[in-house]
């Protein structure tokens, strides 16, 4: 009797059935693949053993793990197998575990081949996907960690079985990570960088390289193809430029049109509720029977404007002066760029290395424990008070807050904010759909919260489509 196994699939790609189509071939074993939207069903008949043992060999060697791979079930079945003719398109994934066996081994044409087509996904082979990427052994600022020896990945970072399969499936992702090795963090100044496993000929060849050589790992400048964060089951992807997918113009807006897109994949029936939490910009969208709309967006953060408003309180300009008095370098940095945003002051107010998003990020995951701080987070007639936000953090560094506790409360205060935005749009228009969006969920911190403080509302993070440009 045929053994159907159904596939959930968090995409419509089909490179994945390409795959088990491929080894259905030359296993010769009979059996039917077939993809509907998320949805693949593989039939196989049990009836020959031996054949059926090779075609579990094969998909043990040759069957990649997927970031969009959800559950499995198998059942018995009584259908009549018609031997399948699947075909893929052809996609810009990594080397397949054929292709790899050509490019390292020396007695193969295609040794060391960076021209390679795969073919092995029952696809073409005909698309070309170019790549000018460097890299390099020494390390520069915000560079991202090539993995050359996967063997070494435990030595080099602390990562979660989640993360590791993330990390090698047929799409590599980018993800951050903690280091491990002390060299590597000396090298760096970091304990948490992103990294990368071989995503292309060209990061193979590199890594086949740096290998011969003893060197575990090289740098680039990552373009952000595919990042995502991995938290507790969820493979959310962050950026990215291939695999995902494609957007359909709904909405003249991109911030919308990307809203209106996950709120389909969602099928919410275009009744949702929106959280977009960028570190550009954070705004609230709602989606109903008559239309779309930003209903609250976040004003620029404009430093200058917000140390003008210190001045121009009598409690806050006592605080500036305290500030001033006890931290002056930092009041100078203010003085002399005044256009720095938010993550930039935050950076300069814990006193970090590196100004950004991603070192105030690095800093509150140092932190270990439960509970943050409680910082500010009120609106006004402008909209966010930015100034109560950064008045709040200064009054807990006046008081002596360790930095790493301070950011990562900071990441905390966003995200109960957030959730208590959310809640209060659900109650004015009664909708119970609530789609997360924005660059800032690669932040574990701000991500988990909302996760464990948001989880009855079941927020909807999408699977197949990344949550900012």
């Amino acid at each position: 009797m045929p053994i159907k196994q159904i596939i959930n699939y968090n995409s419509n790609n089909t490179y994945f059935a390409g795959f088990l189509q491929s080894i259905i071939n030359d296993s010769q074993i009979n059996a039917n693949v077939m993809q509907k939207n998320n949805k693949i069903e593989l039939l196989i008949d049990t009836n020959d053993e031996n054949k059926l043992s090779i075609f579990n060999e094969n998909l043990a060697k040759y069957l990649p793990h997927s970031l969009f791979l959800g559950e499995i079930e198998t059942i018995q079945s009584d259908e009549k197998i018609e031997t399948s003719s699947f075909k893929s398109d052809d996609y810009n994934i990594a080397p397949c575990a054929k292709c790899l066996e050509q490019i390292q081994d020396p007695s193969s044409q295609n040794y060391l081949d960076d021209s390679l087509q795969c073919t092995h996904y029952s696809n073409k082979g005909k698309e070309i996907y170019q790549d000018f990427t460097t890299f390099s052994p020494h390390y520069s600022q915000n560079c991202t960690v090539l993995i050359t020896n996967s063997e070494k990945i435990d030595e080099l970072f602390i990562l979660t079985d989640d993360e590791i399969k993330a990390l090698f499936s047929i799409e590599k992702p980018t993800i951050k990570v903690t280091i491990k090795d002390e060299t590597l963090k000396s090298m760096t100044g970091k304990n948490y960088i992103f990294i990368k496993a071989p995503y292309n000929n060209r990061s193979l060849l590199a890594s086949i390289n740096a290998k011969e050589s003893n060197v575990d790992y090289l740098f680039f400048e990552d373009t952000n193809d595919l990042k995502i964060i991995v938290i507790q089951k969820n493979k959310t992807i962050i950026k990215a430029s291939r695999v995902v997918k494609e957007l359909e113009n709904i909405n003249e807006d991109n911030l919308l049109n990307r809203f209106l897109n996950i709120v389909k994949e969602a099928e919410f029936n275009q009744n949702a509720i929106g959280a977009n939490i960028s570190n550009k910009n954070i705004s609230f969208l709602v989606s109903n029977e008559v239309g779309v709309k930003k209903v609250i967006q976040f004003q620029e953060f404009n430093l200058n404007n917000v140390l003008k408003q210190f001045k121009a309180d009598s409690k806050r300009i006592k605080l500036l002066e305290k500030f001033s008095k006890k931290y002056p370098l930092i009041s100078q940095e203010f003085e002399e760029n005044p256009t720095m945003n938010l993550f930039e002051t935050i950076a300069t107010i814990l006193e970090l290395k590196e100004k950004d998003f991603q070192a105030v990020c690095d800093k509150g995951y140092e932190f270990r424990g439960n509970g943050g701080l409680k910082i500010d987070t009120n609106f006004n007639e402008e909209g966010f008070d930015y100034s109560d936000f950064i008045g709040s953090i200064i009054s807990f560094k006046l008081a002596g807050v360790e930095e790493h506790y301070l950011a990562y409360s900071v990441f905390e205060a966003l995200a109960d904010m957030s959730i208590t935005t959310l809640n209060q749009l659900k109650e004015k228009f009664k909708i119970q759909n609530f789609v997360m969006m924005g660059d800032m969920f690669e932040n574990s911190v701000l991500y988990s919260r909302i996760l464990s403080k948001f989880q009855l509302s079941n927020p909807y993070f999408s699977k197949d489509i990344a949550l900012d440009e």
